[in-house]
């Protein structure tokens, strides 16, 4: 097959463990958060021929700009081997929803579309324009932490620290699927430096990919704002977890071919039954 799968996880080694064996022609690509040694050891210990883990991991922080660095590892690892030509971002939390070989032929039908969201949203403009020393740490998550973001924030509406072009003020979600034509450039050296102006930006996973979408890459018509993958979020900062029963329904609506969150348990039931 030409599909690599590309995994951020901190947990559920379990489940790539189960993903990875039960789709053997599939690549499987993981980031281990660097803070969590004894299972990216495990993982080495299973010695799986599918999976191929990132040896020199960063440690990933909720928000921060170590999100994209983990992701540029995992795109310049799965570039290597020239066999790979769809590319999908996962977390282990998320499940697929159709066969991999469904999506490749799915894919395939129109293999140059990048199912990348990106797009205006007013209600997060304000993280472009000022640099959250905190932001790649343990803390963003903490009260004061939330209380200093929110403070950062507030200056926005009076000073623009960074400088950014308004007119690239993009969003999107971290989770996306591409084609080998994007990840080329994305890992090109001439763009190392733009991926490092979003140190310190808060959320920066969900802007300097949907940014690049839009201002970097030569065929922005293929942009699909649309990344196939069904996220429910109600109004709090991470999105929900998926029942069993909600993840068939999402199945049966067949737009998506993925969908989060979803919790280890419950990964490993749709994995071993095949529900």
């Amino acid at each position: 097959m030409k599909t690599a799968v590309l995994i951020q996880a901190h947990k559920n080694e379990n489940y790539i463990r189960e993903l990875a064996l039960n789709n053997p022609s599939v690549r499987f690509y993981v980031h281990m958060d660097a803070k969590y040694p004894n299972k990216i050891q495990w993982i080495k210990n299973e010695c799986i021929d599918n999976i191929y883990l990132i040896e020199n991991p960063v440690s990933v922080y909720w928000g921060g700009s170590s999100q994209i660095f983990a992701t540029l590892l995992l795109m310049k690892k799965a570039y290597s081997d020239k066999r790979n030509k769809f590319f999908h971002l996962i977390s282990s939390e998320c499940v697929p929803l159709k066969s991999f070989v469904e999506i490749e032929n799915e894919w395939s039908m129109n293999e140059n579309c990048q199912f990348i969201e990106s797009h205006r949203d007013k209600n997060n403009e304000w993280r472009l324009k000022v640099r959250v020393p905190h932001s790649n740490t343990k803390y963003l998550r903490t009260f004061l932490g939330r209380c200093a973001n929110k403070l950062f924030k507030v200056t926005t509406f009076v000073w623009d620290s960074i400088g950014l072009n308004p007119d690239n003020y993009f969003f999107g979600s971290q989770w996306f699927s591409v084609t080998r034509n994007f990840v080329e450039q994305v890992i090109d050296e001439d763009n190392e430096d733009f991926f490092k102006t979003f140190h310190n930006i808060t959320c920066a996973d969900e802007h300097a990919f949907a940014i690049f979408a839009r201002t970097k890459y030569s065929n922005p018509n293929d942009i699909q704002d649309n990344n196939k993958r069904f996220i429910k979020f109600s109004g709090k900062s991470s999105p929900e977890y998926l029942s069993l029963d909600q993840v068939g329904g999402i199945k049966n609506l067949n737009s998506y071919w993925f969908c989060r969150k979803v919790r280890c348990n419950d990964l490993l039931k749709i994995i071993r039954q095949g529900k």
